[in-house]
């Protein structure tokens, strides 16, 4: 449904299902806008994954301001400091040895023993962070300077599971235009009901040949699994948005070749485009 005449919308309402939280070693590389908006994102190797949460112990950001604001001789105007004091808080479930090494910012040896600093660590660490809402929409957030400021171990309690909760500070990042944190919010997917509409197609140069790309205008192409051309698929595809597509043409004779964009509910009716070799 969409928002009423106040701005309601039920179906806006974040209701966090499940997720998850990558921590790397500082320096390693963040997504860029573009691919964290991608809903295949895997992250790189160098994130190590601590697995699940406490039931109560998903994702607890705050951000405050800090510091007197600077204030002018004319009354109202001011400026904020420029300090804050920004946290993620999360609550990890298991006991192994990457939550260790987190938390503890060291490595055991093969005995499985490591000695620990109450004072903390001084190790840091790039956060990623994934919420998945009921509604499908998603919610991503990265951190690029990021250090463990405090944890607190539950009360070990025979038949309840030994939680540790972890406080990290999160500091301005140069990668993230000196702000904390970089933020992604990617809509829940539309469901697919029609097959695609063709109603243009031009190449680059025009007409186009083999290994050439052409553009292709049209209707229902968020979700297309294939786009042939005379009845041989192309080289590449990239789905530009909903109404476009841009294809690499494959090998084939000049002339006439029907052009077609398939997705889940079926195969678009053929378009003609006259092509090069």
């Amino acid at each position: 449904m969409a928002a009423d005449s106040l701005g309601n919308d039920v179906t806006a309402v974040g209701v966090p299902v499940t997720g998850h939280i990558g921590i790397a070693p500082f320096g390693t590389a963040i997504p860029t806008p573009v691919a964290g908006a991608s809903r295949s994102l895997a992250l790189a190797v160098t994130y190590k994954l601590p697995g699940l949460l406490t039931e109560d112990g998903g994702f607890e950001w705050s951000m405050e301001a800090d510091g007197d604001p600077i204030e002018f001789w004319q009354e109202g105007f001011s400026l904020p400091s420029g300090l804050a004091n920004v946290e993620l808080k999360v609550k990890f479930a298991q006991t192994d040895e990457i939550v260790r090494s987190i938390i503890r910012g060291k490595t055991a040896d093969v005995n499985g023993y490591i000695t620990i600093d109450g004072g903390g660590t001084s190790a840091k660490y790039v956060i990623f962070t994934e919420e998945i809402f009921k509604n499908g929409m998603i919610r991503r957030r990265v951190a690029a300077n990021a250090t463990v400021a405090s944890v607190a171990e539950d009360k070990s309690e025979r038949g309840n599971v030994l939680g540790y909760e972890v406080t990290f500070k999160i500091d301005r990042s140069p990668g993230l235009e000196n702000n904390h944190i970089g933020e992604w919010l990617i809509p829940a997917e539309t469901t697919v009901t029609t097959i695609p509409t063709i109603t243009a197609v031009e190449g680059s140069p025009d007409p186009a040949g083999a290994g050439e790309l052409v553009s292709i205008t049209g209707t229902a192409f968020a979700t297309a699994t294939a786009v042939t051309f005379g009845g041989t698929a192309a080289t590449d595809f990239d789905i530009v948005s909903a109404t476009q597509i841009d294809a690499v043409l494959p090998a084939g004779a000049a002339g006439v070749a029907s052009v077609v964009v398939t997705n889940p509910v079926g195969p678009s009716a053929p378009f003609s485009y006259t092509r090069d070799v």
